[in-house]
């Protein structure tokens, strides 16, 4: 997943653990995160070898949500479950219609 679409399995995998292996949402991103680390790893290093990483771009964001993890960690673990996991997906859904609107449409 990472090195087709530039993001790790944690997108496809939150859903399955909490659909599939009844994890809450907190859980499941947890699981996910643990599943991205390793991938995201060897996937920024083929894509710099490659020359298509932009790192005066990359470093701030990195560095951004980095300093930015606790305070996410924390909103998830207040929020009630049926609201993140509404959050999550609304989340990707608005992720795809980005996707939709940059290409213009064309699917």
């Amino acid at each position: 997943m990472g090195g087709l679409f530039g993001v790790g399995g944690a997108v496809v995998a939150t859903p399955v653990l909490t659909s599939v292996f009844g994890t809450t949402q907190v859980v499941a991103q947890g699981l996910s995160l643990s599943l991205a680390l390793p991938s995201t790893g060897v996937t920024l290093f083929t894509y710099a070898v490659h020359q298509h990483v932009n790192w005066w771009m990359g470093v701030p964001l990195a560095v951004g949500g980095l300093l930015s993890i606790s305070w996410g960690v924390r909103l998830a673990h207040s929020l009630p479950e049926r609201l993140l996991r509404g959050l999550f997906c609304g989340f990707l859904l608005l992720c795809a219609l980005m996707l939709a609107l940059e290409s213009g449409g064309r699917l």
